[in-house]
């Protein structure tokens, strides 16, 4: 085994450990992913940077399978990686801390499927990009129906001659998709669909290219069609702490709900929990404004009767 393995295996680091080997065997993360689908373990190769940065560590049982495989894979003694993985983190409400960042695996239903459609635009805007703030704007109809979404981001790159984000979105009735459009900050780009989970990953073609720790502010719009279905809750998902996260729900004059209610979960594994109830008084629109946001789902509910 090559001294400089040897010596990032004894470091104590698993992501030290981790970026050595891949390094060492001089593949790329999609490379690694594709090698760990081949062996039928589905780990996106933004989790793989996540990990091999130290952003998060691999935790659950599949996680751990994927560590295993890994071994295999980079060509690293039988439990050398495994070794080097720190006991989990403590879970439920007597934790001291707040995680640094969550696996997509634990923010969205059939994640997976989310990892292939963002796999077909190449490498993943978590990359590149962190997400600083981000503003979503929801209005609705007389008839309690959604008609546009406009959601605005401020991005900061995390690495040289970064030209382009990704823009996420999960509906409940993807096979009529909302028409996506770039308001500011940039031009549409390829868009992939999983209509089947009800994914929709739209590339932004920013209108300049930036460099490591300089920004960009992007607005896009999903615009619906009469089809869709009356609203009651959105949330975002946000795989790491933002610093700030603001939701606003505009409804109809005529269409006003009776309850609103700000709502939060650490993942999906979790019930959704009520953290408190909005006064709506006359006013025909609710928000909710977050600091220093943690890593998690956060949003609103709404009741019509």
């Amino acid at each position: 085994m090559d001294h400089q393995l040897a010596a990032a295996l004894e470091s104590g680091s698993f992501a030290h450990g981790l970026r050595t080997a891949i390094r060492m065997r001089g593949l790329t993360l999609e490379q690694v992913q594709h090698e760990l689908a081949d062996r039928g373990v589905v780990v996106s190769s933004v989790t793989l940077s996540y990990w091999s940065r130290g952003r998060s560590q691999p935790e659950r049982a599949e996680s751990i399978k994927a560590v295993k495989l890994l071994e295999g894979i980079l060509d690293t003694p039988t439990g050398s990686l495994t070794a080097l993985l720190a006991p989990p983190r403590p879970r439920g409400p007597r934790r001291a801390h707040v995680a640094v960042s969550i696996d997509r695996q634990r923010l969205w239903d059939e994640a997976h499927r989310l990892d292939r459609v963002m796999a077909q635009l190449g490498s993943q805007d978590e990359e590149r990009l962190c997400l600083l703030s981000v503003h979503d704007r929801f209005q609705l109809d007389e008839r309690r129906r959604p008609t546009r979404l406009t959601i605005t981001e401020v991005l900061r790159a995390q690495r040289d001659r970064v030209d382009r984000a990704l823009v996420i979105f999960q509906g409940r009735e993807l096979g009529r998709t909302p028409k996506l459009t770039v308001v500011r900050g940039g031009w549409p780009g390829r868009v992939r669909t999983d209509e089947g989970a009800g994914f929709l990953v739209a590339e932004v073609m920013l209108d300049r290219v930036i460099d490591s720790g300089e920004t960009a502010v992007i607005e896009c719009a999903l615009n619906y069609g009469s089809h869709a279905e009356p609203m009651t809750d959105y949330d975002r998902r946000l795989p790491y702490a933002a610093r700030g996260y603001l939701l606003e729900i505009e409804f109809h004059q005529t269409a006003m709900p009776v309850r609103c209610h700000a709502t939060t979960r650490p993942t999906i594994e979790h019930v959704r929990r009520d953290v408190h109830e909005l006064s709506l008084g006359g006013a025909p629109h609710a928000h909710l404004a977050l600091f220093d946001v943690a890593p998690g789902i956060h949003g609103l509910r709404w009741e019509w009767e």
